[in-house]
C-alpha cells in the first residue's frame, strides 16, 4: 500500500501504511474526534488551544510505534508483529469515547469516555469494529481488553496507560505548544531512546535506564507545571465551572419537564439521566453542545438564559481561593449573599472547585498513594537493579512525597466584593 503522510506540528510527518489504520482513521468514529477539543474549555484561557482529540490520537498512536521500535532495537524487547499492529492500533482508539468537553460530560453522566470507547470497539454497527473484525475477527474484544488492562503483553499496556505512556507523551508537549506555554516541553527523543523492560509479574514491564534519569525527571517535572499552570488555571476552570452549571439547569429543566429547545437527541438522553444508544452518543460533539448554548441565550428560563450569554461572552466567575473547603453553612451563607443580589437560583453561580476535579494529574510516589510508579533500571554489579524513580531523585522529591489539594470558590463578579468578608478568614491569599 501507498505510504499516507500526516502533517504534525509536534512531531513532523505520520506516516501510515498499514491499511487497518487508514481505515481506522478515516472511520466517522474517529473523524467525530475533530469536532472534540483536546483541552475543553482551555481555548477560554489560551486562544491557541483549539486542537482536537483527532491530532492527538494520531500523535499516541506515532509514539506508540517509535516506542516499540526502539525497545524493540535497543532493549532486545521480543514482540510479535501481530502484537506490534494491536498496540499502535489500540494507541489511535484510545479517546475514541471521548464526548463533547470531555471530562466535564463524564462528571454530569457519572460514565466514562473509556466505557464508550469499549462500546464503540465491540459493537458490530460501528465502522471501527468492522475494520478491525475484517482484519482479525478476534481484534475488537482485543483492543478493548489491552485498553482496558485485562489482557495482553503488560509491555503494551505500560505505554498505552500508565504514569509513563504516550499518551501523557504526546499530550504534554502537544498542550504547550498549542498553548503558547513551554512548561511541558521534555526530551521526548532522549526519553524514548532510554526506555527500556524490567522482569515483571506476567511479563516485562516498563521501565528508564539509570541514563535516562534525567529525561524521566524533565517528563515529571513538565507534568506538575502543567497541571498547575494549563490544567488548574482559574479562567480554564471558572470556564468548565459555569459550563457545569449551565449543562446542571438544563437538566434540571428537562427532569421539571420544561426541557429547553433546541436539545439534540443524546444531550436529551444525558440531561435527563439516561444513558443515550450509541449512535446517537456519536452524533455529538461540540459543534451540538455550543449551538444549544447559542440558541438557550433566549430561553424563557432566566438562569438558563443568563449562564448561556456568559459562556458566550467569556463573563466567567471570580476565583476565591481557599484553604480547605467552605462548610455547609459557610456556603449557604454565600448562597444567600449571592441571591439577596438578584441572582434567582445561586446554587448554579457558586459553586467550589477542587483540584481533583481536573483530568489530568502529576506524578505522586507511592508512598504518597501514586500508582503504577516510574521504574529506573541500573547495574550493579553486574545484577540488574530496579528502583522508584523518586527514590533516587532528590529533584522530584520535594514534589511527589505529598498531594496537593486546593479549593476554589467561585462566585459572579457583581457578587465577588459582597461575598468576600464571608471567606476572608479561609482566603489562601489576599485579594
Amino acid at each position: 500500500m501507498k505510504e499516507y503522510v500526516f502533517r504534525d506540528p509536534v512531531h513532523g510527518d505520520i506516516p501510515v501504511r498499514d491499511p487497518t489504520v487508514l481505515a481506522l482513521v478515516d472511520a466517522p468514529e474517529m473523524q467525530r474526534l475533530r469536532r472534540i477539543r483536546q483541552l475543553g474549555t482551555s481555548f477560554i484561557s489560551y486562544p491557541g488551544a483549539e486542537h482536537t482529540r483527532f491530532a492527538h490520537s494520531l500523535g499516541v498512536y506515532h509514539l506508540m510505534g517509535r516506542a516499540l521500535d526502539l525497545l524493540q532495537a535497543r532493549a532486545g524487547v521480543a514482540l510479535e508483529p501481530e502484537e506490534r499492529a494491536l498496540g499502535v492500533c489500540a494507541a489511535l482508539l484510545h479517546d475514541a469515547g471521548h464526548g463533547p468537553f470531555s471530562h466535564l460530560f463524564e462528571r454530569l453522566t457519572g460514565r466514562s469516555h473509556e466505557a464508550w470507547t469499549e462500546r464503540i470497539l465491540t459493537s458490530p454497527s460501528t465502522t471501527v469494529h468492522q475494520v478491525l473484525r475484517d482484519r482479525d475477527p478476534t481484534w475488537p474484544a482485543a483492543i478493548a481488553d489491552l485498553l482496558a488492562g485485562r489482557g495482553g503483553p503488560p509491555l503494551l499496556h505500560d505505554l498505552l496507560s500508565s504514569q509513563l505512556d504516550v499518551d501523557r507523551m504526546d499530550y504534554l508537549l502537544r498542550d504547550s505548544l498549542m498553548c503558547g506555554v513551554s512548561y511541558g516541553r521534555f526530551d521526548l527523543d532522549r526519553l524514548l531512546s532510554c526506555l527500556t523492560a524490567v522482569p515483571g509479574e506476567g511479563g516485562p514491564r516498563l521501565a528508564v535506564t539509570a541514563k535516562g534519569q534525567g529525561a524521566a525527571e524533565s517528563f515529571i517535572l513538565a507534568r506538575y507545571f502543567m497541571y498547575w499552570n494549563v490544567y488548574f488555571h482559574k479562567a480554564t476552570r471558572a470556564a468548565e465551572v459555569i459550563l457545569y452549571g449551565l449543562l446542571r439547569r438544563a437538566s434540571d429543566l428537562v427532569r421539571a419537564g420544561a426541557a429547553p429547545d433546541p436539545l439534540p437527541g443524546a444531550l436529551a438522553a444525558l440531561l435527563a439521566g439516561r444513558e443515550p444508544d450509541l449512535a446517537d452518543y456519536l452524533a455529538l460533539d461540540e459543534v451540538d453542545v455550543l449551538a444549544a448554548v447559542k440558541a438557550w441565550t433566549r430561553a424563557p428560563d432566566r438562569t438558563l438564559a443568563d449562564l448561556s450569554r456568559r459562556v458566550l461572552e467569556r463573563r466567567l466567575l471570580k476565583a476565591l481561593p481557599l484553604r480547605a473547603a467552605p462548610d455547609p453553612d459557610q456556603l449557604r451563607a454565600v448562597r444567600e449573599r449571592v441571591a439577596s443580589l438578584g441572582f434567582p437560583d445561586p446554587e448554579y453561580y457558586v459553586q467550589v472547585d477542587r483540584a481533583d476535579n481536573v483530568a489530568y494529574s502529576y506524578y505522586l510516589s507511592p508512598a504518597a498513594g501514586g500508582a503504577q510508579p516510574i521504574w529506573i533500571a541500573s547495574e550493579e554489579r553486574g545484577r540488574l537493579r530496579v528502583e522508584e524513580i523518586s527514590a533516587r531523585s532528590v529533584v522530584l522529591q520535594g514534589i511527589t512525597e505529598r498531594a496537593v489539594t486546593r479549593h476554589v470558590l467561585f462566585v459572579p463578579a457583581e457578587a465577588r466584593e459582597a461575598v468576600l468578608p464571608l471567606v476572608q478568614r479561609q482566603l489562601l491569599f489576599d485579594l
